[in-house]
């Protein structure tokens, strides 16, 4: 009997966001770079999503240690760089419980605070990253004036991308994770700053979840004070609105010009026009994440 003859099978194709949230075999298919600004902005913001995935890379901006040294000293370090290696210590011992070696960790080691003065080398250096680590989905911050630290590595992370399909790769899906610092900057808050209505995507913890993070705040000793007054989660997710780094974030005054220690925001705003137009001559920086 002559058999019938089948359509041959197409292979399901699954959004970034199925693969990011889904559960086993879907979400460990994909590659995840998580880009962040602290040693400790990952745990906080989605640690417990990172230790879901099978494939995740993570890259610090900064070393954690401000020129400032009264955090330093508060935790027991008489220099920054001690301080800075206590950090990534700390943050080295909290991946491996969700289960990211130490040769999966980069550190661009910038004087934590200090970003945004270097925002042309960062976008250079997370373009090899991503291309060295075949990511095809990032986590990174929003762009929304919480920290002038976590704003610099969203400019660097989506003029990466920019780089990337400039010079003819495909670049990864981005998701923004939610995170700040709470009102007297000691608390780190998993809430995304009021501004932006984009669909957000929720990650309850349950109580397996709740104890493992509890593990990973654990690690950090020099940030005990901060993560003892920082919720575990709900770990909260969104997709990007089209940012234009030229203009403030926000409306009004930035969350993060409460804070002594932050650059000004016309400050902030200069380094990142001089470095897009040395990166990008002459493009404009709006809407860039069409260009994705």
């Amino acid at each position: 009997m002559t058999q019938p003859i089948r359509p041959p099978q197409r292979r399901r194709l699954w959004s970034a966001h199925a693969k990011l949230f889904g559960t086993g075999p879907l979400n460990r298919s994909l590659h995840c770079a998580v880009i962040v600004a602290h040693p400790a902005d990952e745990i906080v913001g989605a640690g417990c999503l990172i230790s879901k995935l099978g494939d995740v890379s993570v890259l610090h901006t900064t070393d954690g240690a401000p020129k400032d040294l009264h955090g330093a000293r508060v935790a027991g370090f008489d220099t920054r760089e001690a301080y800075a290696a206590a950090r990534r210590e700390e943050c080295l011992a909290a991946l491996a419980l969700a289960n990211v070696s130490e040769e999966r960790v980069v550190d661009l080691a910038v004087t934590a605070a200090c970003a945004a003065e270097c925002l042309t080398d960062l976008t250079r250096r997370i373009t090899t990253f991503l291309q060295q680590t075949s990511a095809n989905i990032v986590v990174t911050h929003p762009y929304e004036g919480a920290h002038p630290d976590h704003d610099a590595t969203a400019f660097a992370t989506h003029a990466a991308l920019r780089l990337l399909k400039k010079n003819g790769f495909r670049p990864p899906a981005v998701f923004e994770m939610a995170l700040h610092p709470g009102p007297d900057s000691l608390a780190k808050v998993p809430e995304f700053l009021p501004g932006n209505e984009a669909e957000t995507t929720t990650l309850l913890l349950d109580e397996r979840s709740q104890l493992l993070k509890q593990e990973m705040f654990a690690c950090f000793e020099t940030q005990r004070e901060s993560l003892k007054v920082s919720p575990l989660g709900p770990e909260k997710f969104r997709q990007p609105v089209n940012y234009d780094f030229r203009l403030p974030p926000a409306e009004g005054k930035l969350y993060y010009e409460d804070f002594e220690w932050a650059v000004p925001r016309e400050q902030w705003q200069n380094f990142a026009r001089e470095a897009w137009e040395d990166l990008f001559p002459g493009v404009s920086a709006a809407k860039t994440n069409n260009t994705h």
